[in-house]
């Protein structure tokens, strides 16, 4: 999805896999190469830094992390070139529209994998941005679906590849709404599984939980409001984290997974891991970017402290980091459940969550949205430097 003030640009998409990493070993593959490709392709007129693009998380999703064995190199180049062509697209396509926003609350639809605070709340959200045509003011055309579940429906006796919820939830609006498309991008799905039947089999259950995930998304465009303001505007930053995982040493991680280890993405010397971190606006809704599989008091966070018409979360964009736990005192309970529980497994440090909700802040500030009040806990990274290096 492309949405343009005339003036400046930004674009949201996203892939079906597994998770894509912001640069990769072998070569231009990420989704930073992503980015620079689509603002060479525009001209410039969608910036890099404007450029959102998450994976769907789904584990039925082709293995970009190479944690499985990985993918070739062609099909890599496949998917990057696939996915520069859709926005490219996208952007050639523009066309004047009217932007309304809604919700449904789908809570049922999601299950904690934890049930004591403070990890115990899921954000049952599922927010829609609907764009639709000025001169048929009841034609829907586009439609962008957010929300938190993981695409785990499709369970561990399944060895085909699959997209998941998101990806039937997509071919399921643009059929039934005859949309010229939809994109399904997912949220904050950390520790947030599908509350789906477990006594179906794989198919049958993902047709049934992807339904009742599509009864919500006719909710919610049963609520919509005109969206307020029209400006738009984008704001990526960088964020280095030292790693301090206690479960996997830096060394193993290194050598499993297939995210490149030369700066600014990591100093294996640090150890360091860099990722960036964005916020985008389009009138008054929020649009925040997380490197990974965001706890839902991330996003809680950002709605209590930063006033805007609506809060949208996208998680695993730009890059996948594993599990951004947050708060940061809840993370000895997310690490006593291992290994039954992965979250602190696949995790860069106990940190993390915590100081990607504080970047995210002030990206948000940056596009022009007022705070509330500081959080005392981000006075720690205050002074780091933010600004986004060469790649």
């Amino acid at each position: 999805m492309v949405i343009s003030d005339g003036t400046k640009t930004v674009a949201f998409a996203t892939n079906e896999t597994q998770g894509t990493f912001a640069a990769y070993k072998r070569g231009p593959f990420g989704l930073a190469d992503v980015s620079t490709a689509v603002s060479q392709a525009t001209s410039g007129a969608i910036p890099a830094s404007h450029v959102v693009v998450s994976s769907n998380h789904s584990h039925a999703g082709p293995d970009t992390t190479g944690v499985w064995g990985g993918l070739s190199n062609a099909y890599m180049t496949f998917l990057k070139d696939q996915t520069v062509g859709a926005i490219v697209d996208a952007w050639n396509a523009m066309r004047p529209a009217e932007l309304r926003v809604g919700s449904a609350d789908a809570t049922e639809l999601l299950r904690s994998q934890v049930d004591e605070p403070p990890n115990d709340r899921v954000d049952g959200e599922l927010r829609v941005l609907a764009a639709y045509d000025v001169e048929e003011p009841q034609r829907l055309r586009v439609l962008l679906i957010n929300f938190s579940a993981h695409a785990t429906v499709m369970g561990a006796g399944n060895t085909l590849i699959s997209a998941d919820w998101p990806g039937v939830v997509a071919d399921q609006s643009e059929s039934e709404f005859g949309l010229d498309g939809a994109v399904v991008m997912v949220a904050d799905v950390g520790r947030t599984q599908p509350a789906d039947r477990g006594d179906l089999a794989d198919v049958e259950r993902l047709q049934e939980y992807s339904e009742r995930v599509q009864a919500k998304v006719r909710a919610a465009l049963q609520n919509l409001v005109p969206v307020q303001g029209s400006a738009v505007e984008a704001r990526q930053f960088f964020l280095r984290e030292p790693y301090g995982n206690p479960l996997v040493e830096y060394s193993l991680l290194a050598s499993l997974v297939s995210r490149s280890l030369n700066p600014p993405w990591a100093d294996i010397e640090g150890p360091i891991v860099g990722t960036v971190v964005s916020a985008a606006r389009v009138g008054d809704l929020l649009f925040t970017a997380l490197p990974g599989e965001g706890y839902p008091a991330i996003h809680f966070e950002l709605q209590q402290r930063i006033v805007a018409q609506k809060h949208f979360v996208f998680g695993l964009a730009n890059d996948q980091l594993g599990y951004l736990i947050a708060p940061e005192e809840g993370y000895e309970q997310v690490k006593a459940a291992a290994p039954e529980n992965d979250n602190a497994i696949f995790n860069v440090s106990p940190s993390i969550g915590d100081h990607v909700l504080c970047v995210a802040l002030d990206a948000a500030v940056a596009v022009g949205f007022p705070r509330r009040e500081p959080l005392a806990k981000c006075e720690r990274w205050a002074n780091e430097d933010r600004s986004l290096p060469p790649y």
